[in-house]
């Protein structure tokens, strides 16, 4: 089981090695139009073609973390910085990695990875708004498609080498992940180098401008850059250098440029320390039995680490564990993060009715919440029938896709069952499973659902036609 969290499927990392034999060609055929296109998330733009084709297929990744608080925390926090940008599209999907590499980047068409190892070395919430307004900065300024034009065969060679540590990241193979990062980066020309030192400098400065539009701290940003300069003094470089180069002009900058100052304590909130803990816990089940020596040097506050050591044993499967944690877990202490825990180990234990009581007790409070609506059909509680919005969320789109499958078959539709279950596939990058469940829901459906499946059908063509015009498949 543990095996579980730190594997990746052995396809996608061999699909990524190939094409770059093929790095050549696509750059030749794909990489001219990457900056001029307005919306970053449209299918007329190859930055997105590119970008969502990875992040679906890293979204396949055993490596992925699936806990909805932690991706509601995300999205609110990115939602005070992104409005501030210039960017024509503002949604930016979302994924959390397991691993431990420390990491987090963006890739074209607003997608965004952070790497649950990185939140060691970020201890506080100003320090972490300021890591995603440098990364938010990348995008606004479209650094890797101004790459891309600079130097277009090495350099797309070198994304498919970043995505490949990706990949090699996500099932725990740190040799082979530095040796990937590195390679592509050391076969880069001096000055694409100096040009990626400058790209680092723009987004910390961009950044910052950010964070001060969004009526935020600035002063995390020091803090990050100085704990990135002390992992750098160390003997394990960590990843996240690797693909953010540091120079020295870069903490410079961070000490002299003029910034507001507060003479108040900026406190981290409940939601981003219990976000912390909770990235802290999945990157713990990599410790083997020494989860709780992992998470005691990383959390000081008892409650938080009893928390992450429930978390981590229920992800280890050892449920009654977990359940013998959590009632050490002060019971007037309640956010969305501790009732989720609460609800799964709850649903893990087969006691069904006090998970029931959890999750009723929270929609009464938010009715909306997706989280615990999704785990209504988990405990067996309440089945019915969810609808993704316009601009959902790639984890949101899964909540509501594994909901809809559980609803379906207890309903004995199995056509909705199949089309729902070839979303879900899709969304995890396994297109032709994905397109196979869909023909097979629309010979099965002759009701007012045809419409529906032959439409995705067609919106799913769309998408593989324009990833095979870059390709990609």
């Amino acid at each position: 089981m543990r095996q579980f969290f730190s594997q990746i499927s052995k396809s996608v990392f061999v699909l990524i090695m190939i094409l770059l034999y093929q790095a050549p060609s696509f750059a030749e055929n794909s990489l001219p139009d990457l900056v001029n296109n307005q919306d970053e998330r449209s299918l007329s733009n190859p930055s997105y073609v590119l970008g969502q084709y990875w992040f679906r297929k890293l979204n396949g990744s055993t490596g992925l973390i699936e806990f909805p608080p932690a991706y509601n925390y995300l999205q609110q926090a990115l939602s005070q910085i992104v409005p501030s940008t210039d960017l024509y599209n503002k949604t930016i999907d979302i994924a959390l990695l397991n691993s431990s590499q420390t990491n987090a980047f963006v890739i074209p068409g607003n997608h965004l990875f952070i790497y649950s190892d990185i939140l060691r070395i970020i201890q506080d919430e100003t320090s972490f708004l300021a890591l995603l307004g440098h990364e938010i900065a990348h995008l606004e300024l479209n650094h890797y498609e101004r790459s891309l034009e600079l130097q277009k065969n090495e350099t797309s060679k070198t994304l498919m080498l970043l995505l490949a540590g990706v990949a090699a990241a996500s099932a725990g193979n740190g040799e082979a992940t530095s040796a990937l990062w590195l390679g592509g980066i050391a076969n880069q020309q001096e000055n694409l180098l100096k040009y990626s030192r400058s790209q680092e400098q723009e987004a910390d400065r961009r950044g910052r401008e950010l964070l001060i539009d969004s009526g935020l701290p600035v002063s995390g940003m020091n803090t990050l850059l100085t704990a990135l300069f002390k992992q750098s003094m160390g003997a394990n470089r960590i990843e996240f250098l690797s693909t953010h180069p540091l120079p020295k002009t870069r903490i410079s900058d961070a000490f002299t440029i003029d910034q507001p100052r507060s003479v108040v304590f900026e406190p981290s909130s409940d939601h981003f320390l219990y976000f912390r803990a909770t990235l802290l816990a999945y990157r713990s089940v990599m410790e083997g039995d020494q989860y709780r020596s992992f998470l005691n040097q990383h959390i000081s506050d008892e409650q938080q680490r009893i928390y992450a050591y429930a978390l981590s044993e229920l992800l280890t499967q050892h449920t009654n564990k977990a359940t013998t944690t959590l009632t050490d877990l002060d019971r007037k202490l309640t956010n969305q993060f501790i009732e989720y825990l609460r609800s799964i180990v709850a649903i893990a234990h087969n006691d069904h009715a006090k998970a029931a009581k959890i999750i009723e007790s929270r929609l009464t409070l938010a009715p909306n919440d997706l989280a615990f609506r999704y785990l209504e059909s988990q405990s067996g509680a309440h089945f019915s029938f969810l609808k993704s919005a316009q601009d959902a969320l790639g984890y949101e789109k899964r909540m509501v896709y594994r909901n809809n499958i559980a609803t379906a078959r207890r309903q004995g539709n199995l056509a909705s069952a199949l089309y729902y279950k070839g979303q879900l596939e899709f969304a995890r990058g396994n297109e032709h499973i994905a397109m196979n469940l869909i023909n097979r829901a629309i010979r099965m459906t002759a009701d007012k659902h045809e419409t529906q499946f032959l439409r995705t059908k067609e919106e799913f063509s769309s998408i593989i036609s324009a990833e095979r015009d870059q390709n990609l498949n």
